[in-house]
Formats: structure tokens, sequence, C-alpha cells
């Protein structure tokens, strides 16, 4: 009888297990790129979120910065920024200073900084390059550099437009720029806006490379100028653009402290023409109003009142840039 060879066969895998492996893994890789975002999130959660919440609650509290939160007051530092004769007169008028720090901004960067963009478009590349690094270097310098040389060309007896105005002249042109309640907030938001201009023409300038070349061309056959160009084919694309520079300008004139600090001081001098949020919080936290001095939840309070207007305002801006969104 010959011998029987037999041969093993391992039984055959159950598929629903391997398969539910494999969907993990596949799972897993699908989502490993959430890795790469944590250093990242843990910083803004450490810098951003937890200050802010630390902020909104201490808005609730009578605290000077030392010692454990035990005087609750509730709403009672909101009523007092928004409603007391002794602190909302201050308030209201950071408001309207930044307000007019955004108006300013908005006519001098966004639109001139569009309007230089518009030029840029419309000569030699070589030449554009340079132009767009002269107009760019005023936004990489430091704000406090910035302030330092303008404190220096504008001092009233030996600064350079003092002394070019003398020499020409125009003595009555020489004016104490920084010195005056009705100059010295227009001369530093001039400052800033001139600071900014090269941001707002980059970002425009982006925008408008990116237009389709074949439309522009039609309106140039049909007869339209420059101007007509603008007004009526490169503006209405380019207006999404325009207010996202807008919102963010609006940011950024609610966020405006170093200039003012370095130039006019903690006290927003002269008289407080040029008292914003930023100094007003820095005074309200850290001293400069008597009875509230070194109240850090009066401060906190104020803080959350900022954000709040910021916020608000911000959304719409975003709902404008949205609902004027231009598909070609």
């Amino acid at each position: 009888m010959a011998d029987q060879q037999f041969i093993s066969v391992a039984p055959p895998e159950d598929p629903a297990p391997v398969a539910a492996a494999r969907r993990r893994h596949f799972r897993w890789r699908r989502w490993s790129f959430l890795l790469l975002l944590l250093p990242g999130l843990c910083m803004y959660l450490a810098f951003i979120v937890y200050p802010f919440g630390t902020s909104f609650r201490y808005s609730f509290y009578n605290w000077n910065g030392v010692g454990p939160l035990s005087d609750f007051v509730g709403l009672n530092n909101f009523r007092y920024i928004l409603t007391s004769p002794d602190f909302s007169i201050f308030f209201y008028r950071a408001l309207l200073h930044n307000l007019y720090f955004f108006g300013i901004s908005l006519v001098l960067t966004t639109m001139v900084g569009m309007f230089v963009a518009y030029l840029l478009t419309n000569i030699p590349d070589r030449p554009a390059r340079v132009f767009q690094v002269l107009y760019f270097i005023p936004y990489v310098i430091p704000p406090v550099v910035i302030g330092f040389l303008t404190s220096v060309f504008l001092e009233p007896n030996f600064g350079v437009v003092s002394t070019v105005l003398q020499n020409l002249g125009l003595t009555s042109w020489d004016l104490p720029w920084l010195g005056s309640e009705s100059l010295a907030l227009p001369t530093i938001a001039l400052i800033s806006a001139w600071a900014s201009i090269g941001f707002s023409m980059l970002i425009f300038l982006a925008a408008m490379v990116g237009l389709p070349a074949d439309l522009l061309e039609a309106a140039r056959i049909d007869g339209a100028n420059r101007v007509q160009l603008f007004t009526r084919i490169v503006f209405p694309l380019v207006r999404p653009t325009f207010i996202t520079l807008m919102t963010l300008t609006f940011i950024s004139s609610f966020g405006t402290f170093d200039l003012i600090y370095v130039l006019e001081g903690t006290q927003a001098g002269p008289n407080y023409a040029t008292d914003v949020s930023g100094t007003l919080f820095y005074r309200t936290a850290f001293g400069g109003f008597g009875a509230t001095a070194q109240n850090l939840g009066l401060a906190a309070a104020l803080a959350v009142v900022g954000f709040v207007i910021v916020i608000v305002l911000s959304a719409m801006f975003v709902w404008l840039q949205k609902h004027y969104t231009v598909q070609y």
C-alpha cells in the first residue's frame, strides 16, 4: 500500500478582522497629518486661548493683579467703563480715536495702495519690481524705529522738518506736529498709514495680476481708457480683496499702541489727544487713573469690550466680502 502523503492546509483567515485592521490603518494614515498641527495648536491654546479665557474671567473681579480672585463684582466693571463719568469719557474718546485711525488708514493705506498697485500693472516689469521694493521697505521697519525717526524729524527746535522749513522761509508751516492737540493724532495716523501702504499694494497687485487678460483686452478694444478700465472692470473684480484689506485695517487700527507709546508716552499726550484703546488699557492695568490705577480686572473688562466691538464689525466686513465675491 503506497504511502499516503498528507499536506496540511492552513485554514483561511477570517476576512472581517483583516478588513477592520486595514480600515483602522487607512483611517490613521488619513488623519495622521493632524499631528503636524499639534505643536502650533498647543502654542495657540497656551498663548492665545488661555490668556483670553483668563482675561474674560478677570473682568468679573475687582483685582489689582496681586493675590487671589476674591472680590467678585459681576458686570460692574463693564458698567463702570460704559457709564461712569470718571472713566467713560476716556473710553469713548479712545474709541473715536481708533475709528479716526481706521478712517485715515482706509484712505491712505487701502485706497492709495490699490491705486499704486494699478499704476504698477501698467508699467514694465523691471521698474515695477523696483517700485514694489521701495514701497514695501517701510512696512518691514519696526514701529519703534519709525517712531524714533519720526521724533527726530519732527523735533520742534532742531528737527529736520523744522530746519528745512525755516531755511526755506516757510515759518508759518513750522508747526508743533506732535505737540498740538489738533495735529498730533492726524500726524501719527499719517505716519502709520505711510508705513502700511506697501502691504496693501502687494495684496492688490497680486489680485490684479490674476485678473483674466482676455476680459481686460476686450475692454481696451471696446475703447475703455485706463480710468474706465479701473472703475468698470478692475475695481469690481478686486472689491472682495478691498473689503478683506479693509477688515485687516480695522483690526490693526484697534491694535494701535506702539507708535503712540513711542511718540507720546502712556499718557497719550498732549492732554490725551492721541489716546486709543491700547494706551487706555495700559494705563488702566499698570497705573495712571488714580483710584482705578493698577486695576487689572477693569483693564480685562476693557479688553473684552474692545474684543466684542472688533469681532462684531469684522463679522460684518466678512459678510460684505462674501456678498461681493465675483466668479470669473
